[in-house]
């Protein structure tokens, strides 16, 4: 079984080198790949002295050098890791072992903190915030949506089909295995810190923006229905509560005195059965792309057995 180890990297020279050599040894067998992301400092040179295969990555950011890393990269397993020296390799064949039994389609790394310094406050209520709302969202129950120590199977890394382009991707990477109905599990592990001189390129307003607009996004392509009856739902509370005040009121005075209350109120519920109405369409829509996703899927494994 052929492990292949990919490593995104962006101006990683102080930790790649490292991370090779520790992934190395603690997996022979694999081959290493480190995916240059237009680095300005020695990173790249770094990672071939330490034995690994670079590939440079001219689209920036980490979803990009992820995507472009499995595209040219053929294995069976991949364990993919950031390259700034936070993931020990101490865990990694117990993130394997699901895969190669066959118990999981892709393993995430539950990060355990084991230094103050590796989680800021920031990023600890971030991930706890989108984990939340990701758990919500999908009916899981995931700790760690956010990690970037993940194993997949090649079944996987060939299937999802991944848009985003920076720190979003561990989320997508999630979600799109969620939609698919693979098979995820997590497996505690120790986070490290950085070390001294080496800084986070991740944006915590900017980034957890854009990660909580993946999620929101990805679930209304997952399942429409629920996502516009929902906000059908909010228009038409609003609508109603503002035209049950204005009953009242005429009621008790036989006189309507808000005017702008009764258009809220007429526009709540005209925007309420629209967006209804648009979930119907999209739902039938997106029920029709499965039906013809499952079909070219099992198309192709047809025709994979008759080559054979």
């Amino acid at each position: 079984m052929h492990i292949a180890v990919i490593i995104p990297a962006y101006n990683e020279e102080l930790t790649i080198a490292n991370v090779v050599r520790e992934y190395r040894d603690a997996l022979p067998e694999a081959s290493i790949y480190v995916g240059d992301n237009n680095s300005k400092d020695n990173t790249a040179k770094e990672a071939e002295d330490a034995g690994a295969i670079v590939i440079h990555c001219e689209q920036q950011g980490k979803g990009n050098a992820v995507r472009k890393m499995l595209e040219v990269v053929n294995a069976d397993v991949y364990v993919m890791i950031d390259a700034d020296e936070t993931y020990s390799a101490e865990n990694v064949r117990d993130l394997i072992d699901p895969i190669e039994q066959g118990k999981a389609d892709m393993v995430v790394g539950s990060r355990k903190q084991i230094s103050k310094k590796a989680f800021s406050f920031s990023h600890k209520i971030g991930n706890w915030v989108l984990t939340t709302i990701l758990n919500r969202f999908f009916k899981v129950e995931l700790k760690d949506i956010l990690s970037g120590y993940r194993v997949m199977s090649k079944r996987l890394a060939e299937h999802l089909v991944l848009l985003a382009e920076g720190f979003e991707i561990e989320a997508e990477l999630t979600i799109r295995t969620l939609q698919e109905h693979y098979r995820i599990v997590e497996i505690p592990i120790d986070y490290r810190n950085r070390p001294k001189g080496s800084n986070s390129k991740l944006n915590t307003w900017g980034d957890g923006f854009l990660i909580l607009y993946t999620i929101v996004t990805l679930f209304r392509d997952y399942n429409p229905m629920m996502f516009f009856v929902a906000m059908s739902l909010t228009f038409f509370l609003a609508g109603f509560a503002s035209g049950m005040y204005i009953f009242i009121i005429w009621l008790q005075k036989g006189v309507m005195y808000h005017i702008g209350l009764a258009i809220f109120t007429a526009l709540s519920i005209m925007l309420s059965a629209i967006i209804f109405m648009m979930g119907l369409l999209l739902d039938s829509f997106h029920n029709s792309w499965r039906l013809t996703q499952e079909s070219m899927r099992r198309n192709n494994m047809l025709l994979k057995r008759f080559e054979r």
